[in-house]
């Protein structure tokens, strides 16, 4: 693969990026909830603490409307409940209910264990260089990004 060119390579790491984007869908899926709730009852375990709507889109880079018919969703299932955060009545905090904490043990605690398991048959140089190229395109994808949208700065 060292001569591989622009077009073979975006073939296969988009790919690569859909396959792991499919395969978390099949996990939501058969534990029968949506991607997004999957996905924000993973964020609420693995941060172990309420998180308000906007903390919840910046860390799964969803939309407010999309995080939003979500809550409302596991709110209406009795998952979680919203409560006013101390000092801003705008902004509310989510929580777990107990019925949401089950839930998230037998769904996202068994996701946990699976990425656990495979981190684990990956060796510390490999573990490294997965964070350290993907970091690095990542900053390169944003600096061509920040280009084409005309100088305008986000993310990282």
């Amino acid at each position: 693969m060292d001569s591989i060119s622009y077009p073979e390579f975006s073939r296969i790491y988009n790919g690569l990026q859909k396959e792991s984007n499919q395969l978390y869908r099949l996990l939501s899926k058969h534990y029968g909830i949506s991607d997004s709730e999957c996905w924000i009852l993973y964020v609420l375990r693995e941060e172990g603490r309420p998180l308000t709507q906007t903390e919840l889109c910046n860390t799964l880079y969803l939309s407010k409307q999309t995080v939003n018919s979500a809550l409302k969703s596991l709110e209406a299932d009795g998952y979680i409940r919203l409560e006013c955060a101390s000092g801003n009545r705008r902004s509310k905090n989510i929580h777990l209910t107990e019925a949401g904490l089950a839930l998230a043990m037998r769904t996202v605690d068994n996701v946990f264990k699976m990425e656990e398991r495979a981190f684990l048959r990956l060796s510390a140089s490999e573990r490294a260089a997965i964070l350290s190229l993907g970091q690095k395109h990542l900053n390169l994808l944003r600096e061509e990004a920040c280009r084409l949208l005309s100088g305008k700065s986000f993310g990282g």
